[in-house]
């Protein structure tokens, strides 16, 4: 007789998928044949995803120290990727925005990611892909509604 299984409680379940999420992340880095440093293209994410923000927002998002994300952001600036404005509502803060040049390079990044890991995925089920894609896209929306 086969004997019932505990249900895993969801708090765990979430830890286990974060986690792999952490370390598909990091084998992404280095099998994926990015260019750009694992912090270049996280600002970059961050960026892309939350629009402009001031640096102090930023370094709460990236959970980094206020000095580490200024010195981030000025990579950036330097680089072309990212401006840095005067917040309209407070001129002692700075903005930053991603510039077309940010958002093209994350984008060629992420396509060369991609392509670089389905070469090696040739025999994965592409429907599990899919259905693993929208999936994750749910869990984060469920979670950002929720924060």
């Amino acid at each position: 007789m086969e004997q019932a299984t505990e249900p895993i409680p969801a708090g765990e379940r979430l830890a286990d998928i974060v986690v792999a999420v952490s370390r598909l992340n990091r084998l992404a880095g280095v099998i994926g044949g990015v260019d750009l440093p694992h912090a270049v293209m996280r600002a970059l994410g961050t960026l892309d995803e939350y629009g402009a923000l001031r640096i102090s927002e930023f370094a709460r998002i990236d959970r980094c120290s206020q000095p580490s994300a200024t010195a981030l952001i000025a990579r950036l600036t330097e680089a072309g990727l990212a401006t840095r404005t005067k917040d309209p509502g407070d001129s002692r803060a700075v903005v930053v925005t991603l510039t077309p040049a940010g958002r093209a390079r994350l984008a060629a990044a992420r396509e060369n990611l991609g392509n670089s890991l389905a070469a090696r995925l040739s025999d994965f089920d592409p429907v599990a892909l899919t259905r693993l894609s929208a999936d994750l896209d749910d869990l984060i929306g469920a979670l950002k509604k929720h924060s």
